[in-house]
């Protein structure tokens, strides 16, 4: 039974916080923490558990958050926001392959960094036994947090995720929607006997992370990806990085990202200091880009504001969680911001006064990131590299029983006036289907990134049906006659 199905029993009164808990991912450590606090496995105490779990989960990030920037304060914004360099660079995935969300992503990277970890590669408990591995005597979990919710219509019937971010204002109306956490520990690879029992898998994993030094004729780093992004004009509003300017800057009435030329940030006297000058250009790229995610055609943020006021404090926290994480994976940190550097204190202060900013603050991290990320995956694809995210790797294996994405789906407008959908499965090209213009508009009125990948799954699935299970009894057949 998976955790959706244990939380909508839970809120039936079907089942009691003690089976909702033993039956979940945290079973194990609920009972742990049972004999660390001398309690007893009851109804009562699992409630409790649950409960503080979830406060303690938003308490810990934002408590890790203030701690980084108090840190970085002190350093007088030396510091970067995440730290660490041990020559291995990637964004933070479970031991399986797939990446952590955003929000997630981020942590584990601090978490990565703060104890000196090598690899960003996390399992947990039953995946280490799975492994034949086990977690070292002393070692302690990180929590890994996923928000979910569960919807009903106005008869008590459950409503798919999917479906209810498909519907309009009106739709959702009389819906009930009861959100909830799911939090489950994980363990860093180093804090298991992993790399002593399984070297091979171990040595796979720390070439698929380690850091090329890449330099241009200047001396200064390079990175392929966004260089060839600037030179295709591949993002979703244009970069200007060919004129000598004085600072950066997301325009959002021209719709326009603003840079200094690379050279501009080559001003050290060193090898080393010409070198994390390239960095430099490319964190600040990456901020820009951030900023111009917020338009309401794309994810559709609260906006700048003015200088000083709380929207513009938030979007600044957003863009640079957003440029850290990011130029993090790729291999460097990132400097604070002269802007960002003002807002510290206050940033602190909303922090301490009400932990569960970082939640509002890190959904819009996950999401910018994530559009970032899969742009930049497409020049890295076109340049042969691998790709970061793991849904973007046409070669990356599935887990047992995941189901195949498609890829490459739009809607589009056809030249009668309609509209349609096309896609690509398993590697082959479905065409165009049509699809109705109420279907069309939905998707088009979605502002939220993921909403609309999720609507554009949901609607292939349904127009493509015929085809991807005559797909299904082709590759049957193929595989009892040995082809």
């Amino acid at each position: 039974m998976n955790h959706e199905e244990l939380v909508e029993l839970l809120q039936e009164g079907k089942i009691g916080y003690l089976r909702f808990v033993l039956e979940g991912e945290n079973g194990q450590d609920y009972l742990e923490w049972c004999r660390a606090h001398g309690t007893d496995p009851s109804d009562e105490s699992a409630e409790f558990y649950v409960e503080q779990t979830d406060i303690m989960q938003i308490d810990r990030f934002a408590e890790m958050m203030i701690r980084r920037m108090e840190q970085m304060k002190a350093s007088d914004w030396k510091k970067g926001w995440i730290g660490g360099a041990s020559g291995y660079a990637g964004l933070p995935q479970n031991v399986g392959g797939r990446n952590y969300s955003g929000s997630n992503s981020f942590f584990l990277q601090l978490h990565t960094a703060a104890n000196g970890y090598d690899l960003p590669v996390y399992l947990t408990f039953k995946q280490a036994h799975n492994l034949k591995a086990h977690v070292l005597k002393g070692e302690k979990a990180f929590p890994v947090v996923y928000w979910d919710m569960m919807v009903k219509d106005k008869d008590g019937k459950r409503i798919s995720s999917d479906e209810y971010r498909a519907m309009t204002k009106e739709e959702r109306k009389d819906m009930e929607v009861i959100p909830f956490v799911k939090a489950f520990p994980v363990y860093n690879v180093a804090q298991t006997n992993l790399a002593e029992v399984q070297p091979e898998r171990m040595q796979k994993l720390m070439d698929r992370f380690r850091l090329p030094e890449l330099r241009d004729t200047e001396g200064m780093y390079a990175h392929a990806a966004l260089d060839r992004m600037i030179e295709t004009q591949g993002w979703v509003c244009p970069i200007q990085a060919d004129k000598r300017v004085d600072g950066a800057y997301y325009s959002p009435g021209q719709d326009i990202v603003v840079l200094p030329m690379k050279a501009q940030f080559n001003i050290g006297s060193t090898p080393d200091e010409i070198y994390r000058g390239g960095m430099e250009f490319y964190s600040t790229m990456l901020h820009e880009m951030a900023h111009s995610t917020m338009t309401p055609q794309r994810l559709n943020r609260d906006g700048m504001g003015r200088f000083g006021d709380p929207k513009y404090a938030k979007e600044e926290l957003v863009a640079e969680l957003t440029a850290a994480m990011i130029s993090h994976s790729m291999g460097f940190d990132q400097k604070v911001t002269d802007n960002s550097a003002a807002y510290l204190d206050s940033w602190i202060g909303v922090l301490k006064q009400e932990p569960k900013f970082i939640v509002s603050v890190m959904a819009d991290v996950n999401r910018a990131s994530d559009m970032i990320l899969d742009h930049v995956d497409r020049q890295r694809l076109a340049l042969n590299e691998q790709p970061y995210l793991a849904k973007n790797d046409p070669f990356a294996p599935l887990d047992p029983g995941e189901e195949v994405p498609f890829r490459n789906a739009a809607i589009v407008k056809t030249r009668s006036g309609g509209y349609a959908i096309r896609a690509s499965y398993d590697g082959v090209e479905l065409g165009l289907k049509k699809v109705s213009k109420g279907t069309a508009r939905t998707y088009f009125q979605l502002t939220d990134y993921k909403d609309k990948a999720a609507f554009l799954n949901m609607t292939a699935r349904k127009t493509f049906g015929p085809e991807i299970a005559m797909m299904g009894r082709s590759q049957a057949v193929s595989a009892k006659m040995g082809i």
